[in-house]
């Protein structure tokens, strides 16, 4: 036996022995290790005949830590919007009669690579459930069922729609063809993870589920066994095309989003039909990255329109009678936007060449692939690294933000956003230069740029190298686990010019050189070595990392394989961990790739990877520790979907780096506040039996920075209302400035005085009823917010336009006088009626926060530490329009609900959870009536943003900044409202800052032409 089928011995017997314990610990595993390896000997006592004790007992150490890692990853259910009068065929009585064969076989293998049994029981349940959504694969009668499946970039949707592949078979779909995105790389991946989850074999033989069990005719005989048209080697070309394969089979096939590729599946597929007639098969088409090419950018035209690779999959659609689109995606802004036409009444046009003739063929369309039907919303597993791990959220967590992100200052001069031609040549435009805006141009790929690296960029190679040499420092406690990686990658991410990558590739390899040459050549102990400048690199960005990295982890992420290192330890691993790291720019022009194997003994690649938009979305790169990201995008779903550093990351998340500019920086938080609002509306809307219909994405408009999606769509779609209905607008960012944090308090206390307050004093607050006017000299007032005025412009419109139509007549202001501050603000100098206890948020540690830190030291904009950027201190600050009786009536609701959820995965503790589950500000707010809204004002000690750090206060005293007078938030609440009343809003757009044009490395219509001639 190998040590890794030992190692899952263990595991078994673990597994077994603990089926019923919710919590487990390695002392708890110390006490047990006796009892399961005697039972272990008694099992497989031969295969242990030649191992040692020391042996074993490393091997138990192994599968105990995975299992103490794994055992705890928890995930909720997914949510799920569901077409009005939706009724599902899977039934109780239809469940019992379906074969279970691939997802049973699936669901095993998953259990044997390490998934936790959590996942594993939600994925079986959330694959049933879309499953159920789909249309019925033994129908007699015609269907078209469309339906889009929503994911955090990089969480595992490719693991369940392999699942839904897999009970789609046992289910009787007898032609899925998966759509994996407009990149070969990435239909190769998605490919080769077909082979291993659903067909079990393929590219290097028997693999993944084969190796649990064979199915057809080398296997189990009365199962049939899925056949795959395309490989590894090949998408749907021509000579596939003319090969003769059957539809009497189970068939699979992964292809390109190309039109090529398409045409040539289109033309197959109508071949095999007769004249004039459809399929009568089932049909599945799962089209991964759902956002990207399928969409049609000429829908706004009419519905004769259709771009091509829409037109075609329409058509592709339109040739069966039993058919569904079901889309996947991590960015679903696109999706919901699109055009939604009705059916073409022309016909859609093909031309190809057979024989030497060129044929003219007509085709056939459904309307569209919007997913009218359902929505599914799948959630994250707790050992899930993604936005909301990283940037800012408004909801609080469980855990304070893990600190990955590195600002980057320095890299405009080599890779620039605005460039100058003078007599000298081209050169990067100053600062100064751009704000005047005039003899400046954007760069062109032939702008000879970058001339050298950015030292931000040498210090990531350098983190690189300290990551990898972490990670041979664990490996001999981790190799035989199922969660070792072996891979080591990092990504660089400048600019979208080949030529520019190509560069940067040549002097990453030459920095690289001279490390190499260093590390080798000289001593350790030299006080100008290379060992010297890793260690300062080290101190600078691991070191406390590293130290204090499970700190940070969220509950339900625990990794016994994070252990302790310092670099002592790891110097002397340098030599090999810079040994056979290979550069590689990813692009249509160098034609190079990443191929991800293992030599004889176990050794991954190490990758640094320069690319574009060919490593933005889908692809997966392994072992990925450190990016460097500074290309530049407005969208939040290019932004999010280049996020190729979120995932899963055992043994390693602390050696993981982030190198970004300032600006995407705040992009990011943007957009992770955008998800986060878009997630929290769908399962609202989940809650209260809602339609894909009523799915509204609230995005608020950042002007210039960012758009909900890429501007192609733009145009197709019908100009709709913006709407702060139902909506929690909070200030969370503050410039300090002495002169607008001054002049907010000085207006502020006019205010106070000029008006007659009243007092709840069981709820903590002063507060004046008033009318939209009234609230208004309060929005109007001097204030210290970051980048907030054209929010409050909109917010004043809106509330303008709700009044005309008898909304939001009446508010209520209130001011909390009860915080966790020990200063006391006076009557005498607030004009309040009574002293203010001042609320706290503190300032970002920089050893905790050290991105906010920075931004607060070196930009001067304060956003609050903790675990999220709230400014509420609770979710009752929003219920003061609320009676006791509505109070409780909110929380019994709420605390039902929850009950109901989890009653899904732990009956037993189900209203213990639910009862200690922190109450959301919304289930009080919600309760308002449309006629009030609610602003509550907090004063905040500004003691706390500078006193626990000599540097910040030193920022304050080089600022001027009166730390005495408080500092000004504001949180705004509105209701629910049933009428649609907003402004107009852009609600979407399409253009992607795309790679240079280039043709595509595998042209389907070249290759065709090519095959035509010989």
């Amino acid at each position: 036996m190998t040590p890794q089928e030992i190692i899952d011995g263990i595991k078994t017997i673990i597994r077994l022995q603990n089926q019923n314990k919710e919590s487990v610990s390695l002392q708890y595993f110390s006490e047990k290790k006796p009892a399961i390896l005697s039972i272990l000997k008694i099992m497989i006592q031969s295969a242990l005949e030649n191992t040692d004790e020391s042996t074993i007992s490393s091997y138990y150490e192994t599968a105990v830590k995975e299992y103490v890692s794994v055992h705890p990853v928890d995930i909720d259910t997914s949510s799920s919007l569901t077409k009005k009068g939706f009724k599902t065929w899977l039934t109780e009585e239809r469940k019992k009669k379906l074969p279970l064969n691939y997802i049973n076989r699936y669901l095993t293998y998953l259990s044997k690579i390490g998934r936790s049994d959590h996942i594993i029981e939600e994925l079986s349940r959330a694959s049933e459930a879309i499953l159920g959504k789909l249309g019925d694969p033994q129908s007699s009668e015609a269907f078209y069922k469309k339906g889009l499946v929503v994911g955090s970039v990089q969480s595992g949707k490719t693991g369940n729609f392999n699942a839904v592949i897999n009970r789609a078979v046992d289910a009787g779909y007898n032609l899925i063809i998966i759509l994996s995105g407009i990149m070969e790389d990435l239909r190769i991946q998605t490919q080769l993870r077909l082979e291993t989850d659903v067909i079990g074999e393929g590219h290097q033989g028997i693999k993944g589920v084969g190796k649990e069990k064979r199915f057809g005719m080398q296997g189990l005989t009365d199962i049939p066994q899925v056949i795959s048209i395309t490989s590894h080697r090949s998408d749907f070309k021509k000579y596939l095309q003319d090969a003769n394969f059957s539809l009497n089979h189970k068939n699979i096939l992964v292809c390109k989003k190309n039109t090529g590729v398409l045409k040539n599946l289109l033309i197959w597929l109508s071949d095999l039909t007769e004249a004039s007639a459809q399929h009568n098969i089932p049909l599945l088409i799962i089209d991964d990255e759902a956002d990207n090419a399928s969409l049609n950018n000429l829908g706004h035209k009419g519905r004769e329109y259709a771009s091509t690779i829409n037109g075609h999959i329409r058509a592709i659609l339109g040739l069966f009678t039993r058919k569904t689109y079901l889309g996947y995606t991590g960015t679903p802004f696109a999706n919901v936007l699109q055009d939604r036409n009705e059916e073409a009444i022309g016909l859609w046009p093909i031309s190809y060449k057979l024989n030497g003739e060129i044929v003219n063929k007509l085709f056939g369309q459904v309307d569209n692939i919007f997913p009218e039907d359902f929505i599914e919303l799948l959630e994250s597993p707790s050992n899930y690294i993604g936005a909301k791990q990283i940037f800012e959220t408004l909801t609080d967590s469980d855990f304070i933000k893990i600190p990955l992100v590195e600002p980057v200052t320095d890299c405009a001069a080599s890779f620039p956003s605005k460039v100058v031609d003078d007599q000298g040549g081209t050169r990067p435009a100053t600062l100064t230069e751009i704000e005047d805006g005039t003899g400046i141009r954007s760069p062109r790929k032939d702008d000879l740029f970058p001339s050298y690296l950015p030292d931000s960029m040498k210090e990531a190679i350098e983190c690189f190298i300290l990551g990898i040499a972490i990670r041979l420092k664990r490996r001999p406690a981790m190799v035989g686990s199922a969660l070792y990686m072996p891979h080591n990658t990092m990504l660089i991410h400048v600019s979208r010019f080949s030529d520019w990558q190509n560069r940067t590739r040549n002097l990453v390899n030459e920095e690289i050189e001279v490390i190499m040459d260093r590390i080798n050549a000289e001593l350790p102990t030299s006080p100008d070595s290379i060992y010297a400048k890793l260690e300062k690199t080290w101190n600078k960005y691991y070191a406390l990392i590293v130290a204090n990295i499970r700190t940070y982890l969220p509950v339900g992420y625990a990794d016994e394989f994070l252990d302790p290192v310092t670099f002592d330890e790891i110097k002397s691993l340098f030599p090999d961990a810079v040994k056979g790291i290979e550069v590689k720019a990813i692009n249509n022009i160098t034609k190079e790739k990443l191929v991800y194997n293992t030599d004889s003994s176990g050794n991954g690649k190490k990758y640094i990877a320069v690319g574009g938009n060919r490593l933005s979305r889908g692809f997966t790169l392994e072992g990925l520790t450190i990016n460097y990201f500074i290309r530049d995008t407005n969208y939040a779903d290019t932004l999010l979907q280049m996020g190729r550093w979120f995932g899963y990351r055992p043994g390693y998340i602390d050696c993981c780096k982030l190198f970004t500019t300032w600006d995407s920086i705040e992009k990011f938080d943007a957009a992770t506040r955008t998800i986060e609002e878009l997630e929290m509306e769908f399962k609202k809307m989940h809650r209260d039996g809602k339609t894909p219909e009523d799915f509204i994405l609230r995005v608020r408009t950042h002007p210039g920075v960012l758009k909900i999606t890429r501007p192609s769509i733009l145009k197709n779609t019908v100009e709709v209302n913006w709407s702060y209905q139902d909506t929690l607008v909070q200030t969370t960012q503050f410039e300090m400035n002495a002169s607008r944090i001054n002049n907010s308090w000085s207006e502020l206390k006019d205010l106070f005085r000029a008006n007659n307050w009243s007092l709840l004093k069981d709820r903590g607050f002063y507060f004046i009823d008033t009318d939209v006017q009234g609230l208004f000299s309060f929005l109007n007032c001097a204030n210290a917010f970051y980048e907030y005025k054209a929010e409050l412009s909109q917010i004043k419109a809106f509330i303008e336009l709700c009044l005309t139509l008898n909304k939001l007549s009446k508010w209520r202001v209130a001011v909390k006088f009860t915080g966790g501050s020990q200063i006391n603000i006076p009557s005498s100098e607030s004009g309040l009626p009574g002293n203010v206890k001042l609320s706290v948020r503190s300032a970002p540690l920089e050893e905790k926060q050290p991105v906010y830190y920075k931004r607060l030291l070196e930009k001067k904009i304060f956003t609050g530490s903790g675990k999220s950027a709230n400014i509420i201190s609770s979710g009752l600050d929003m219920a003061l329009w609320l009676e006791n009786s509505e109070i409780s009536f909110a929380n019994k609701k709420f605390i039902d609900q929850k009950i109901k959820e989890y009653n899904k995965t732990d009956v037993e503790n189900a209203e213990k959870k639910a009862r200690e589950a922190s109450k959301p500000e919304r289930i009080y707010r919600e309760l308002m009536s449309d006629e009030t809204g609610l602003l509550v004002i907090y004063l905040m000690d500004l003691r706390e943003v500078f006193n626990n750090d000599s540097r910040l206060k030193q920022l304050k005293e080089n600022e001027k900044i009166n730390d005495e007078i408080p500092l000004i938030g504001y949180a705004i609440g509105f209701p629910k409202m049933s009428s649609n009343i907003g402004g107009k809003y852009v609600r979407g757009n399409y253009n992607i800052d795309e790679d240079e044009p280039e043709a595509d490395e595998y042209d389907e219509e070249t290759l065709n032409a090519l095959e035509e001639i010989i």
